[in-house]
Formats: C-alpha cells, sequence, structure tokens
C-alpha cells in the first residue's frame, strides 16, 4: 500500500472513496501532488473496500511479501496476542476489541480442527474462562449438547461456503458449565486468493431474551390449552366424551352446506332408551351413568366413521347418517335405526350383572322432514315418540 491513500466509508445510507496516488513529489506535504478520484458510486466504493480489506488480510505461505520497517506502537503488555491483521492497526484494533462489550473470536480456518487463535476479554466473561483456557480450541467445546442440532447444522453448513451467519446456540459458561443463550455472528476473512483464511465471531448473552420469549410461548401454550379446554367443555358431554348437542347442532349446519351443493343427503336419528329410568331408580346413578357410557360405546360401534353421533342429554342421543342416496336416504336410516335399536336391547353386563333395556329411534331426513337442525330434530322427535307409543300399544295386556 506504499505510496497510496485510500479513504472508504461504507455504511447502510451512504457510500464514498477517495483514491489517491502519491506522485512522489519531495517537500512539504502541502505542496506534495496527487493523482485521485473522488467516488460515491455504491458499487465502486464496495470495490475499493473489499480490495483494501484484502490486502491487509494475513498472508500464507513462504511468498508473502514483508512490509517495510516502521515503527509499531507499543501496546499493553497484558493485551492478548492477535492474529497478524495489518502492520499499521494493531493498537487500534486492540483497543476498540478490549473496549467493545460484544464478545470477540477469531478462528484460523487453514489449521487442523479450525482453533481459536484470539479472543477478547469480553469474550471471557461470556465464556466464563481466561483465554489460556480458550485459545488453540476449537469453539465448538462451549456448545451445550442441548443446543437446537439445525442450528449447528445451518452454522456448518454456512462456514462450509464461505458465508456470513447468524444463529442463536445454546453454550457452556465457566467450569461449573452454566448454559446461557448466545446470539453469534459469524464472518468470514478471504486471504487475497479468495480462501477462507478466518472466521470473526462477534457473541452477544441473549440469555434474558430467550427466557422471557420461552416464558412468553410458554404462558401461550398454557392459555391456549385453557381455552381448548374450556371450548371442550363448552362442546362436549362429559359423562359419555361425545359431543353435545351443541357440538351437533353446528355439525349439521355444515352438513346442510354441503347437502345443497352436493348430490347427497343425510338423515337425523333420535335414539331414546327404553327403561333407564327403572334402571337408574333402582340400581343407583352410578349404574345409570354406566349403562350410558356402554351405550355410547354400542352406538359408537355400530356407526361408520364418517357419521356423527352426540349425546343430547338425559337417556337420549343423536346420529347424523351422512353421504345418503337421495333416491333411498329414508330406508337407509330406517334400516340402521332398526339395527341401533336391536343393538341396544341386548343384555348389557354392568358391575356383575345383566341389565336389558330398550331403544326407540325416531328419522329425519333432509330435506324432506326439514332444512334446518331445529326442524330435521323436532321431525326425529315425533317419530321416535310415535314409535315408542306404538310399541306400547302392541304389548300384551294384562
Amino acid at each position: 500500500m506504499r505510496g497510496e491513500w485510500d479513504v472508504v466509508v461504507l455504511s447502510p445510507h451512504f457510500s464514498a472513496a477517495l483514491l489517491a496516488r502519491d506522485l512522489g513529489d519531495d517537500g512539504p506535504d502541502l505542496d506534495r501532488g496527487f493523482e485521485y478520484a473522488l467516488t460515491y458510486d455504491r458499487d465502486t466504493v464496495v470495490r475499493a473496500a473489499h480490495a483494501l480489506l484484502t490486502r491487509v488480510a494475513p498472508r500464507t505461505g513462504s511468498t508473502a511479501v514483508e512490509a517495510p520497517a516502521r515503527p509499531q506502537p507499543q501496546s499493553s503488555p497484558a493485551a492478548p496476542a492477535l492474529p497478524p491483521i495489518g502492520v499499521d492497526g494493531d493498537a487500534l484494533l486492540r483497543s476498540a476489541l478490549a473496549a467493545t462489550t460484544s464478545g470477540v473470536t477469531i478462528a484460523d480456518m487453514r489449521l487442523p480442527d479450525q482453533p481459536l487463535v484470539y479472543v477478547n476479554e469480553a469474550f471471557e466473561q461470556l465464556a466464563g474462562l481466561p483465554r489460556e483456557e480458550v485459545l488453540g480450541r476449537n469453539c465448538r467445546f462451549l456448545q451445550s449438547a442441548d443446543t437446537d442440532p439445525a442450528a449447528v447444522a445451518r452454522i456448518r453448513s454456512a462456514i462450509a461456503r464461505g458465508e456470513e451467519c447468524r444463529e442463536t446456540v445454546l453454550n457452556l459458561r465457566g467450569p461449573g458449565r452454566e448454559p446461557w443463550w448466545n446470539e453469534i455472528h459469524l464472518a468470514p476473512v478471504f486471504d487475497p486468493d479468495g480462501t477462507v483464511a478466518q472466521y470473526i465471531g462477534v457473541q452477544h448473552d441473549v440469555t434474558a431474551r430467550v427466557e422471557a420469549e420461552r416464558a412468553l410461548m410458554q404462558e401461550r401454550d398454557r392459555n391456549r390449552a385453557c381455552l381448548t379446554r374450556i371450548e371442550e367443555l363448552a362442546y362436549t358431554d362429559p359423562l359419555t366424551g361425545l359431543p353435545n348437542r351443541r357440538r351437533l347442532e353446528e355439525q349439521v349446519e355444515t352438513a346442510v352446506w354441503d347437502a345443497r351443493s352436493g348430490t347427497d343427503t343425510f338423515a337425523l336419528l333420535f335414539v331414546d332408551l327404553d327403561g333407564f329410568k327403572a334402571v337408574n331408580d333402582g340400581r343407583g346413578h352410578a349404574v345409570g351413568d354406566e349403562l350410558l357410557q356402554t351405550a355410547a360405546r354400542t352406538l359408537r360401534g355400530r356407526l361408520r366413521r364418517g357419521d356423527l353421533l352426540a349425546r343430547l342429554g338425559g337417556d337420549e342421543f343423536l346420529v347424523v347418517l351422512s353421504g345418503l342416496d337421495p333416491e333411498s336416504a329414508a330406508a337407509e336410516a330406517r334400516r340402521v335405526a332398526d339395527d341401533l335399536s336391536a343393538a341396544l336391547s341386548a343384555p348389557m353386563d354392568l358391575r356383575g350383572s345383566e341389565v336389558a333395556v330398550g331403544a326407540s329411534v325416531g328419522i329425519g331426513v333432509y330435506p324432506a322432514d326439514g332444512e334446518d337442525f331445529g326442524a330435521l330434530l323436532h321431525s326425529a322427535d315425533v317419530d321416535m315418540y310415535a314409535r315408542k307409543t306404538a310399541a306400547r300399544m302392541a304389548l300384551p295386556r294384562r
């Protein structure tokens, strides 16, 4: 760089470069001549900055050109050993790195296992270890086994490509291996031939931020679980675990919209247990509850996967048969209703003794018997009571 006086300013919103070459005049500085260029073109400024940085990067091999001997600034005896960065910048660089509150590390990519060759005092505090225990080792020894493998993989991939990266990883501090969250920004330094010579890491302790974010996420999860539980209680029968009337009503309204826009239809079945009150009063509410739970399992086992089942309340259940052919929907619904009635009439083993009840099932088919949930439920209810009354009338009189 002898004979050149170059100044480059590069920031997010401004760029400028003053590039001057000494014409070799003698005499006072103010009387000397220079050939120079001043530009604000960002692309040119970026190229000039790159050219300057590659000139001050450490050289490798035996062909390195030695810089002219000149007095060096005296650094503090306590300053850490710094890899060669440039003839003129060592003292300024040491001062800047020592003053920053960010942990700074430099790893030599040309040495086996890419060891750390420089750490500043801020990093010693972050790591909880003196530089003597850090230098010469790969920085992976600071990582916790609980670090996100995906983050580590992204770091390794970026290094393999010679690119910058920013990740947050879980590190361990000091001999006690105290965990802390490290937000690290890695940037490559290239040789003049374009080979990555070093990686500079700038690191910050973001433990408080990560823990706050995690606490917020946990609170959100708890709130979400609470809302889910509230919704479950609002839409589920607590005894049988089946959807309640409110949930089934919403599902039926959806089925109505599907039937209007499709070629299939559906039927609503009203199931009422016969003889439940006698069992509940004579054997107790515990046996009555078990009877309802057994009836729910029996109904579920006789229906298709896409059919809907809900408990209306007491000893009443509702069934929705979907995907029916409009031409045969009523007949198919009646066939299923008779099958469910027969299944519920079979003896049930409750607490070591058999209990027998019956079931009356009424049906309402969309749209013949109603075009919304209320109308279909009314039609099925009327049909159920008609069949219950007919069954009673058919019993022999004593």
